[in-house]
């Protein structure tokens, strides 16, 4: 029997909680409760409870310290934190620490029931304390859970297959299914918030989900399955016919109910994309890309509703005048390598398509990632490595965008930041025979060298270097040159006793007069006038 610890300082809450529940069926027992967070960590180290429910904000330590120390003990319990207030942080950390379940008060007997039962199921697994009978139940149910997982990801992500298109019976024979002739649907329930994609938020969502779907399907449907991809959760129907207002209301309910975990989940937004019904399993992919679809909806429509109906065929905007302009002067932002002028480029496509009128939020989307191929293709085409993953990170990201005028930002956040990196890279490649012929002017000053012999150098012919030379270091080839032996003087005049024809020779040059000449309009003083003031 497992051992049950209550804490909480409203002595009317731990009275509810321990009517509330039939213990002794439930196969736990009460072990003790606690009136504060001090007294309730004291129980824990004496009585060691497999459970403890604890409200939030007690006296002492808080639910949070509470559930820290006790990871801190290396003690395996399992935590039920109960909260009566939006306390965003509080709720964040406590599923960081893996807290088994965050109700909110007023307490529901279903749903601390259903979390209780849970939590036993898994005792039982973690200690082995399952029966031959249990076992085989469990494993059947695995193997089950795993081939109807199987056939509903092949309806979401391939062609229907021949075994897809079989009878109802085959189907339900092969892949554990209960299907019957009605309707079939799938309805798509979409996350958003500036904390999804962190895993253990969308662990905690999935559960939740989980939990009411069954609770608000219960007697409703023949069956149905959830799948969940990222913060996508698709979940598959088969009802009666008649039932689709019920299943509509139902669904609406389900909504409704996942919207109270913004209380919990700060900037938490939750839509339900209601696929059209369909009374041929062959059709259900037509279900699921109007769910699609619809949940893309959200980008222009808002979120935390329930989109259903009909969206209009794209008017494919990619074919439209006002792209192709686009594409015009965004090839020309890049070309000239100016971060500035992509900016104000994609400022205009900004602004322009969220001025399209009747856009869809699924045009939104196409339009960004054809955005992206262009900018992929024009990269590609002039040869500027840029990384592999850009599109799926963008991919990826977009994903948890909650409105258009997000995915907007994000699109040209990404283009800007890859765009510099590849920039900088870009430049830093130009710049390798500049570097090249800088090194081979440094080692061969004293000799007799030309334009043409560095160029060869290079890799470049002597006009297209000579250019190129000039633009990345303001001067030209004979100045640089000049400029290194110079300098070189310099130390041979501060630094040796050597004369000044001999300090001539040695950087270089043949006629006295021409070295004493230059050295004169570079340093400002006659080459014995320098030694003397420097030496």
């Amino acid at each position: 029997m497992l051992k049950v610890l209550i804490a909480d300082d409203e002595e009317k809450i731990c009275q509810l909680i321990e009517k509330l529940i039939d213990w002794q069926a439930l196969g736990m027992g009460l072990a003790g409760v606690a009136e504060n967070g001090t007294q309730a960590l004291e129980m824990i180290e004496a009585l060691s409870p497999d459970v403890v429910i604890t409200d939030i904000r007690m006296p002492g330590y808080d639910g949070l310290e509470l559930v820290k120390k006790t990871r801190e003990l290396n003690l395996n319990v399992e935590f039920v934190i109960i909260s009566g207030y939006r306390h965003f942080e509080y709720a964040q950390t406590a599923i960081k620490y893996g807290v088994s379940d965050y109700l909110l008060k007023p307490i529901k007997k279903q749903e601390l029931m259903e979390t209780l039962q849970k939590i036993k199921g898994r005792y039982h697994e973690r200690n082995e304390q399952l029966t031959y009978e249990e076992r085989v139940r469990l494993a059947r149910k695995s193997d089950a859970e795993r081939l109807r997982t199987t056939w509903f990801s092949n309806v979401l992500y391939r062609e229907w297959r021949e075994q897809d298109c079989w009878g109802l019976e085959e189907i339900s024979k092969q892949y554990y299914y209960q299907l019957k002739p009605g309707c079939f649907q799938i309805i798509c329930v979409k996350f958003d918030g500036i904390f999804m994609p962190d895993e253990k938020n969308l662990e905690f969502l999935t559960e939740k989900t989980t939990q009411i779907t069954e609770q608000m399907l219960k007697g409703q449907v023949y069956d149905w399955e959830l799948y969940v991809e990222n913060s996508h959760i698709y979940i598959f129907l088969n009802y009666e016919e008649e039932k689709k207002k019920v299943i509509r209301r139902q669904c609406k309910i389900i909504l409704n109910e996942l919207a109270v975990l913004e209380s919990i989940l700060k900037g938490l937004r939750v839509t339900i994309g209601f696929g059209t019904p369909v009374c041929d399993l062959s059709k259900l992919r037509l279900s699921l890309k109007s769910a699609r679809y619809l949940v893309e909806q959200r980008l222009v429509a808002g979120n935390g509703k329930l989109l259903e109906g009909e969206l209009r065929s794209s008017c494919n905007l990619a074919s439209s005048e006002w792209f192709t302009q686009f594409n015009q002067n965004m090839n020309a932002a890049l070309e000239s390598l100016d971060r500035k002028q992509v900016d104000d480029c994609l400022m205009k496509l900004n602004s322009e398509l969220l001025e399209q009128p009747d856009v869809t939020g699924h045009e939104i989307l196409q339009m960004c990632r054809e955005v992206c191929n262009l900018y992929l293709f024009f990269m590609k085409n002039h040869k500027i490595s840029i990384e592999q993953s850009f599109i799926e990170r963008f991919n990826q990201g977009v994903e948890f965008c909650a409105s258009a005028k997000e995915v907007l930002r994000y699109l040209m956040k990404e283009i800007a930041a890859s765009y510099d990196k590849a920039v900088a890279g870009k430049m830093q490649e130009d710049n390798r025979p500049i570097r090249i012929a800088k090194k081979y002017i440094k080692d061969h000053y004293k000799e007799a060298i030309t334009l043409e012999d560095v160029s060869e150098v290079a890799g470049f012919n002597p006009t297209y270097f000579s250019s190129l030379f000039k633009k990345e270091t303001g001067k030209n080839f004979l100045e640089f040159l000049s400029e290194v032996r110079m300098e070189q003087a310099k130390n041979l005049l501060k630094e040796t006793n050597l004369s000044v024809a001999s300090v001539c020779g040695e950087v270089g040059y043949s006629d006295v007069k021409y070295f004493t000449k230059g050295f004169t309009r570079y340093s400002g003083l006659k080459p014995n006038e320098y030694r003397k003031l420097y030496s």
